[in-house]
């Protein structure tokens, strides 16, 4: 058997198993009702691109709540810090005298 027969039977197989997914949002290949055309595809493709907006809200709003919540965290150790230091440079203080 040829090298070229032995390698297109190795690839065949696997680019089979590779599944394929839509276009990007917008572009009116995916899917039975994009396909027709028409209202129907354009409302599907407005409300997909509501869909994920709601999405990338929803995370952009998860995220600033995390930000806010590690910036109210180390506020709070930085605060601590300064008071064990503040109790350190007392006690140096007094062993000085």
């Amino acid at each position: 058997m040829s090298m070229a027969l032995r390698s297109s039977k190795l690839i065949v197989p696997r680019l089979l198993g590779v599944r394929a997914m839509s276009g990007p949002a917008g572009d009116g290949k995916a899917g039975a009702i994009r396909e027709a055309g028409g209202a129907f595809g354009k409302m599907e493709v407005a409300r997909e691109a509501e869909y994920f907006y709601k999405k990338q809200q929803e995370q952009l709003k998860k995220l600033k709540a995390d930000q806010i919540s590690q910036a109210d965290f180390h506020q709070k150790q930085i605060e601590e810090h300064e008071q064990a230091l503040q109790r350190h440079k007392e006690a140096l203080a007094s062993i000085k005298k």
